[in-house]
């Protein structure tokens, strides 16, 4: 299936949100006459979004991961194989790269002798059970500071829990073929496996209790992707049920008060917002929604193909960046450009290679 354009679009518009805020959050004093002005209101709620912009990312994730099946689920040997070729040739050469780059951008600061620079943490990171550091009791922390590798582990937990996942669901249902029925079945126990996690995630940690907690949030895109294809986008019983789910959420964020259920709703309500804009896009394919998508391809679909690269190597550059004392706003925004410029021709030339090394028989 060809690339869809504004999924990359959506990337890049996500990407773009974070770095946003690391830049407004790092280097806040670079605007001392901000506050005084309406657009600070504006500022401050776009680096509030932070979060929400990686839970996108998962949702997107999800989404792009149903699309990219064509050896159909992987819950055979030949899929399987092939399922998890295509994740890691995706995922682990640009995460190499950005390690090496946080280590290089940490001597030049001077902070290889951190605790987050050490081998212990490294072999966290490349075992993808770094966690936030907000998490109390966390293991291991992104490698070198650079926080925005903490989603890195839960997309591959979610690379890799899927396809037991799915095989279960499958045996349990015995079916070889799942239709719109048992897909949203299978949604809601996406959504309690979820809430069982948040639950047992406020009574002790582990890393993979925590990446589960947000399972549903990349399971929700999945599920948005199969009404894609079945073109199936539209006002009926799934969109209530996804609306429901993300209702149901909310009743238990006012019920009780925690972190874990706040990230939970504000994906679930991306998974709706998300399946509403798809609709709009759908009933309105010319006139003004045409126009709207083509402006908003413009502005980000060239950041969009490098968007993952720049999410990995923003950070280190940001705090290189903020070790020189006589630093401007615009050789920080030049700085970045340049960044994004590199980006996108480095995932471009990760794209076509086909990196062999990674196509293994894992199961035999």
């Amino acid at each position: 299936m060809n690339r869809i354009k504004i999924l990359d679009s959506c990337r890049g518009l996500a990407a773009l949100v974070v770095v946003f805020h690391h830049v407004y959050t790092r280097f806040g004093y670079l605007f001392p006459n901000l506050s005084q002005m309406k657009i600070y209101g504006l500022l401050n709620f776009i680096s509030d979004l932070s979060v929400e912009a990686v839970f996108f990312f998962f949702l997107l994730s999800g989404f792009s991961i149903r699309l990219s099946l064509k050896e159909g689920m992987p819950v055979r040997k030949l899929s399987f194989n092939d399922y998890l070729y295509r994740r890691f040739r995706r995922i682990l050469p640009l995460y190499f790269v950005a390690l090496i780059f946080t280590f290089f951008c940490g001597m030049m600061i001077h902070a290889v002798d951190n605790p987050d620079y050490s081998a212990r943490n490294l072999v966290g990171n490349l075992l993808f059970l770094q966690t936030p550091t907000a998490y109390k009791g966390y293991w291991f922390s992104p490698y070198g500071n650079n926080g925005p590798l903490w989603s890195l582990s839960f997309e591959m937990f979610y690379y890799l829990l899927f396809p037991p996942f799915i095989f279960l669901i499958m045996k349990v249902f015995r079916k070889e073929n799942l239709g719109l029925k048992d897909q949203r079945m299978i949604l809601c126990v996406a959504f309690a496996l979820s809430l069982s996690c948040i639950v047992l995630n406020s009574l002790f940690f582990s890393p993979y209790v925590a990446f589960a907690k947000l399972f549903f949030i990349w399971y929700s895109g999945f599920f948005l992707a199969n009404l894609y294809l079945e073109k199936g986008l539209k006002f009926d019983i799934n969109f209530l049920l996804i609306a429901a789910l993300t209702a149901a959420s909310g009743l238990l964020l006012v019920l009780k008060r925690s972190d874990s259920l706040r990230e939970f709703f504000a994906g679930s309500a991306m998974g709706t917002a998300f399946y509403l804009i798809a609709i709009m896009r759908n009933k309105w394919r010319t006139g003004f929604m045409t126009k709207l998508e083509a402006a908003f391809n413009f502005l980000f679909y060239q950041l969009g193909k490098g968007s993952y690269a720049f999410y990995l190597l923003h950070f280190p550059l940001i705090l290189v960046l903020k070790s020189y004392a006589n630093i401007n706003i615009w050789t920080v925004i030049l700085s970045l450009i340049l960044l994004a410029y590199v980006c996108i021709r480095l995932e471009a030339l990760f794209v076509k290679r086909k990196f062999r090394l990674f196509r293994l028989q894992y199961i035999r």
